[in-house]
This record gives structure tokens, C-alpha cells and sequence, in this order.
């Protein structure tokens, strides 16, 4: 069993208020866990609240302001559900360019519950066959998905072996002569 671990890992957890914060919460435990750094990127100035019907409606202070991120500076994405959250989200398109710019790049993203919608608006298909099967978990490539929030600790686990695997093909890339 692996026990990658890493305090140099940074995760942006991409957040807007109504985000689920059981959902926000079960994620932070696991990051902990990992001993990774995780930076919340909001496009709410200053705080993100939670939604009243998945937590205490705790407002979480954000790290960095979602139209000034970019994909390159972090090794993965994390979007947690609520729906109030992803509607603001799939109208931002700040929130839209980051998705692109982690796809385009391969940089792993792990999708909570109904954030999968962030792929749809920008055209992404890749895991609209998962949603007939009976799963509640999937990879594709370098995109996880939560289909319903459970199991979060476990999927979390193999996302995070996905980033520290990608970083050590990007070492040994460089090592070898080749541009990453």
C-alpha cells in the first residue's frame, strides 16, 4: 500500500456560495490526511458560503480570486457539488477557462456530484456514458467524478496517487530531455 503523501502538492478547490460543505469537509479531512496544501479559488470576494441544506452555512475564507488563477500553479482541481454553487459556476467564465485550462493541460480534476455539470457547458462528453451505469464513481483519464458524494475518502486516495504519479512522469520527462 502506497503512502504517498506530499506538503508540496497544491490543490485548488474551486468554490462559490451554496458549495455542499459535507461534501468540502469529507475532501479537507482527506487532503489533511495526505498532508497536501489545499487553496480555496472563489470568484465571491473574500468568503464562500455553504449551503443551509448540506452543512451550518459556515462562510470559508478563499486563498485567491478566481478570475487571477490559473491551472498551471496548481498540481489538481477539486469541485465539490451544490447546486446553487455549480449554477454560479457554469455562468463564470473565469470558472469555464480554469476548466479548460486543467483538461487541456491533463492536470487531474476530481468532480463531486453535480459539478460534473462544469464539463457539459464547455462540450466535455466524457462522462456522460457513466451516467447509465450503476456506478457511483468513475475515472476518465484525468478527470474523477463523485457521481453522489460518497466515498469520498477512497476516491480522494487514488485521485491523489494520479497527481503524485503525474508529477513523477513530469520529473522523469525532464529528465530525460523532454519538454513538459
Amino acid at each position: 500500500m502506497s503512502t504517498t503523501t506530499s506538503t508540496v502538492k497544491k490543490i485548488a478547490m474551486l468554490l462559490a456560495n451554496g458549495f455542499n460543505e459535507a461534501e468540502f469537509v469529507a475532501l479537507q479531512k482527506a487532503i489533511m490526511a495526505k498532508q497536501a496544501q489545499a487553496r480555496i479559488i472563489s470568484p465571491n470576494n473574500g468568503l464562500a458560503y455553504s449551503d443551509p441544506k448540506t452543512g451550518n452555512v459556515i462562510s470559508y475564507a478563499s486563498d485567491s480570486q478566481l478570475s487571477e488563477t490559473l491551472a498551471i500553479d496548481y498540481d489538481c482541481l477539486i469541485v465539490v457539488g451544490g447546486q446553487e454553487h455549480i449554477d454560479l459556476l457554469t455562468e463564470e467564465p473565469h470558472a469555464i477557462r480554469l476548466m479548460r485550462a486543467f483538461l487541456r493541460e491533463s492536470i487531474p480534476i476530481l468532480l463531486v456530484s453535480e459539478s460534473s455539470k462544469l464539463l457539459d457547458v464547455i462540450g466535455d462528453t466524457r462522462l456522460s456514458s457513466a451516467v447509465s451505469a450503476e456506478k457511483t464513481s468513475f475515472q476518465e483519464g484525468c478527470v474523477f467524478w463523485s457521481v453522489d458524494g460518497t466515498g469520498l475518502s477512497a476516491l480522494f486516495r487514488s485521485f491523489f496517487e494520479t497527481v503524485c504519479a503525474k508529477e513523477q512522469e513530469q520529473i522523469s520527462d525532464s529528465d530525460n530531455g523532454v519538454a513538459a
